[in-house]
């Protein structure tokens, strides 16, 4: 009985390779010294039935929606660490609705993360992921964007700042709307006590002054009032007023805005120089009125902001 041969030619790539082993009652001997080299001689002998079998596998909807839960399971683990079980959990605590419109979700949903630390944040539709893509996760521009939205383009916009305790502040902005001006001094509705209050608040869970403007509270504040003055045309601060109020003025005036200083037929009980800086300093009510000229009726019927 004739010895079985311990090497072949590789009938592709045309290498000399080992046989395995053959044991009693074995297959055949081997043609190819790997699978790639069998599939690339198929590949080459038959192109078009090749093409043509893969084509009608890749077209079969049960196959494309395979691939495609496979390209997503593997995108969960290499870029997110994220199991299919996670995801799942995720989408259930979310219970199925995108984190910014509320739209139904599934397991198609996008997977939005901190592109810095790269940190998941949550599940969110397309649409909505595209749109924190396109402001580069920055809650600033969300803000802009929204006040933006709040305010007509017809009507000149004027953010009144001052003290908390004025009640000069809705009054004036009243008649400011009268006059056909689109008003912002939505702040002053928080009251006289609103400072005290967040004070007493971040005292209790043991926070400092720093720490207290880093929280959600001041932040939410804060960037919602910023939004406001940014898309205002004009800022006025009546008299008296605090260190915010001033600080609003200034930013106001470096943002290349008309800023004005009202001291509402008042003399201020301590002469500053700085007012200077402001574009100007009017006295009485008349006077501001001259510069707020009525814009005519049709604006003033229109429904104030």
């Amino acid at each position: 009985m004739g010895k079985y041969p311990v090497e072949g030619q590789c009938l592709y790539c045309r290498k000399t390779f080992a046989h395995p082993v053959r044991k009693q009652g074995g297959g055949r001997y081997k043609k190819y010294c790997s699978h790639n080299c069998s599939a690339s001689d198929w590949t080459h002998k038959y192109p078009t039935g090749r093409k043509a079998i893969v084509t009608r596998y890749d077209t079969r909807p049960e196959n494309k929606k395979r691939k495609a839960q496979q390209q997503r399971l593997r995108k969960l683990r290499e870029n997110y660490g994220w199991t299919e079980a996670a995801f799942e959990g995720q989408l259930r605590r979310q219970q199925n609705s995108c984190r910014g419109c509320l739209a139904t979700i599934d397991r198609t949903a996008c997977v939005d993360h901190d592109h810095k630390s790269g940190i998941v944040r949550g599940l969110l539709c397309t649409a909505c992921n595209w749109a924190l893509g396109h402001v580069r996760d920055n809650p600033s521009i969300l803000y802009r964007l929204a006040a933006h939205l709040d305010h007509t383009l017809n009507r000149p916009v004027v953010y009144l700042m001052g003290s908390m305790q004025s009640l000069r502040i809705p009054v004036l902005a009243g008649a400011l709307r009268e006059r056909g001006y689109d008003v912002f001094d939505d702040w002053i509705s928080t009251g006289k006590e609103s400072d005290e209050n967040w004070q007493k608040y971040e005292a209790l869970r043991g926070r400092s002054y720093r720490d207290a403007l880093n929280g959600r509270h001041a932040t939410n504040v804060f960037l919602y009032d910023r939004a406001h003055l940014d898309v205002a045309d004009i800022a006025v601060l009546v008299m008296p007023a605090g260190k915010s109020a001033m600080l609003e003025l200034g930013y106001a005036k470096g943002r290349g805005k008309p800023a004005y200083i009202f001291l509402d037929g008042q003399e201020p009980g301590r002469f500053d120089i700085m007012p200077n800086l402001a574009d100007r300093v009017i006295a009485t009510e008349e006077e501001l009125f001259l510069i707020f000229p009525d814009l005519g009726p049709d604006l003033r019927q229109e429904k104030s902001v």
